[in-house]
C-alpha cells in the first residue's frame, strides 16, 4: 500500500512497482490507509511522513498498533534523522529520503519482502546472550540495522563492539556489499588521511602506487570506525567533511570519488565529555551519533559467563586439537564470580589458555592466576572446599567420625566400581567432600540461608539442590521471624 497525499507520487510508484509485479493499492491520507487495511492487510506501506490532518508517523502508531505484523518505510521530502529515529522506534523497518531512484526504491522493498517472510539474512555472526541487558542491545542493532542510519556503539573495550558492527551490516540492505573495519586508535596520526582515503603514485615518499583507502575499500557497503574517540583533531574537520559531502579525493589525486557507505563507528571513551573538553567536534559527534547503542559490561550480562565460556572451549579445543570439552562446577563458579574487567575478550583469552592446559575438563588450575587469586582472596567457592575451609570462620572442634568414614566410603567406591576410572572417582570424592564440609558447616554455625549462600559464594537455589541432594536439608535452620541472623543473637 502507497500513502502519499501527492497524487503524482502515487502514480509514479504504483507504476514501478506494478511493472515488477507487485499488487498495488495506493490512497491520499492517513484516514483512507486505515480504512484500506482493515478490509486487506497490507504487507508492505510506504509511508509518507508529511500528510494531512493525521501525520505519517500517527497512521504508523494506529497502524502498528492494529497490525503488528505489517512492514512499514517511511518516506519524505523534509525529514531529517530525528524523524527516522522516531519512527524506527515506533515500528517502521525503513526510512528513504525524496527524491530516490527507481533502483534504490526496489532495493528496499526487496530488503522488506525478505524480512517479511521471515528469512534471516545469510552470514549473521554468531551471538551468544541471553541476559535482558545483552538483548536488549541486539534487539535495538537489529531495529535500526535496515535503514541507513549511522550508528555509534559505545560500551568498554572488549564488550563486543565489532561484533555488533558486523551484526548490522550483515542484516541491513547492504549485506551483500564490503564490510571494512578502521581501528583508529592504532593508526598513527600521519597516516589517517591515506589509510581512509587512499593515495594515487607519488603523492609522497614512499607512495609507489595508487592505494585505494577504507572508505573506497567500503564503496556500497559499511565502514566500521573503531575507538573513533582517539580521532585526531585536525582529520575529525576533514571526516566532517566527507559524511556531509558524501565524496572525497584521494592523497594526492585530482578526481572526486562519490561516497556510497553507511558509517558504523564505537568508543569507549565519553563523547559528551570529549565535546564539553573541546577534545572532539560536536558536529561530527552529531553526524555519527544518529542513533546511539550501549553495549554492557560482561558483569553486568547475567547468566551469560557459562554460555559464553563453554563457547569459547568448544571453539578453542577444535581449533588447537585439545581434549578439553567442559568446564567444571568450580571452575564456573570462579568464572562468575570474577568481575572481568577485560570484558569478553578477558573471558575469551582466560578460556583460550585454559584449553591448552586442560587434560578433560578445565578447572580452576587451568584458569589464569590473576582471577583464581582473586577468587581466593575475596569470595568463598562451595566447588573450593580446600580454600572454604582455611576461609571460612568455624568454632575448633575435635574431627568428627563422619569425616573419617567419608574417606573410608570413597575408597570403598573406588574398590566396588567395576568400570574404575580417575574421572568418576574424582567427581565421586568431590561429592562427599561437599557433603562433609556442609554438614559440618551447618552443625556449627547458625546462619540464615541468605547469609550461608553469600558465604559459600552460590546461588541460594543452587545451595538448596546440594543439601537435598545430600539429605542436608534437615539441618538448614529456619530464618528468624525477625529477619536477622541467629549467628548475631538477640
Amino acid at each position: 500500500m502507497i500513502v502519499d497525499d501527492e497524487l503524482d507520487w502515487c502514480r509514479i510508484l504504483t507504476t514501478v512497482l506494478h511493472d515488477r509485479g507487485h499488487e498495488i493499492a495506493a490512497v491520499q491520507s492517513g484516514e483512507a490507509a486505515l480504512d484500506s487495511a482493515r478490509k486487506t492487510v497490507p504487507d508492505i506501506v510506504l509511508l509518507d511522513l508529511n500528510l494531512g490532518k493525521m501525520d505519517g508517523l500517527e497512521v504508523l502508531r494506529r497502524l502498528k498498533h492494529e497490525f503488528p505484523a505489517i512492514m512499514v518505510m517511511m518516506m519524505t521530502a523534509y525529514g531529517s534523522i530525528q524523524d527516522a529515529v522516531a519512527a524506527m522506534r515506533l515500528g517502521a523497518t525503513d526510512f528513504i529520503s525524496k527524491p530516490f531512484s527507481n533502483d534504490t526504491l526496489l532495493e528496499n522493498i526487496d530488503a522488506l519482502i525478505q524480512i517479511s517472510a521471515g528469512r534471516q539474512p545469510d552470514g549473521l555472526p554468531e551471538v551468544i546472550g541471553t541476559s535482558r541487558a545483552f538483548r536488549d542491545a541486539m534487539d535495538m542493532a537489529m531495529r535500526f540495522a535496515v535503514p541507513d542510519i549511522n550508528v555509534l556503539l559505545l560500551g568498554q573495550t572488549g564488550t563486543g563492539k565489532e561484533l555488533f558492527a558486523r551484526t548490522i551490516h550483515q542484516a541491513s540492505k547492504r549485506r551483500s556489499r564490503p564490510f571494512a573495519a578502521v581501528d583508529c586508535s592504532s593508526l598513527p596520526e600521519t597516516l589517517f588521511e591515506s589509510e581512509l582515503f587512499g593515495h594515487e603514485r607519488g603523492a609522497f615518499t614512499g607512495a609507489t602506487s595508487t592505494r585505494v583507502g577504507r572508505f573506497e575499500a567500503a564503496q556500497g557497503g559499511t565502514l566500521f570506525l573503531d575507538e573513533i574517540g582517539n580521532l585526531p583533531m585536525p582529520f575529525q574537520a576533514k571526516l566532517l567533511r566527507v559524511l556531509q559531502e558524501r565524496s572525497f579525493v584521494r592523497v594526492g589525486g585530482r578526481e572526486t570519488i562519490r561516497l556510497d557507505v553507511r558509517v558504523v563507528s564505537a568508543t569507549n571513551v565519553n563523547l559528551r565529555e570529549a565535546v564539553r573538553d573541546g577534545r572532539f567536534r560536536e558536529d561530527l559527534y552529531y553526524r555519527l551519533n544518529e542513533m546511539t547503542i550501549e553495549l554492557p559490561p560482561l558483569r553486568d550480562r547475567n547468566g551469560d559467563i557459562g554460555p559464553l565460556a563453554r563457547h569459547f572451549v568448544r571453539l578453542y579445543s577444535s581449533r588447537f586439537g585439545c581434549a578439553a570439552d567442559g568446564i567444571s562446577d568450580s571452575a564456573l563458579a570462579i568464572l562468575e564470580a570474577w568481575t572481568w574487567p577485560g570484558n569478553i575478550r578477558e573471558l575469551e583469552n582466560a578460556m583460550k589458555s585454559a584449553v591448552v592446559r586442560a587434560d578433560d575438563v578445565v578447572r580452576p588450575e587451568h584458569l589464569p592466576e590473576t582471577i583464581t587469586r582473586d577468587s581466593r582472596s575475596s569470595k568463598i567457592s562451595i566447588a573450593n572446599v580446600a580454600n572454604v575451609a582455611n576461609a571460612v570462620s568455624i568454632p575448633s572442634a575435635k574431627t568428627e567420625p563422619e569425616t573419617e568414614e567419608s574417606v573410608r566410603i570413597d575408597i570403598s567406591f573406588a574398590i566396588a566400581t567395576t568400570d574404575l576410572d580417575m574421572k568418576s572417582v574424582g567427581n565421586h570424592a568431590a561429592e562427599q567432600a561437599e557433603r562433609s564440609f556442609l554438614s559440618s558447616l551447618l552443625m556449627r554455625q547458625h546462619v540464615s540461608p541468605a547469609r550461608l549462600a553469600g558465604m559459600l559464594n552460590v546461588d541460594p537455589k543452587t545451595l538448596r539442590t546440594k543439601l537435598k541432594k545430600y539429605g542436608l536439608d534437615r539441618l538448614y535452620p529456619a530464618a528468624p521471624r525477625n529477619g536477622r541472623d541467629a549467628s548475631h543473637g538477640p
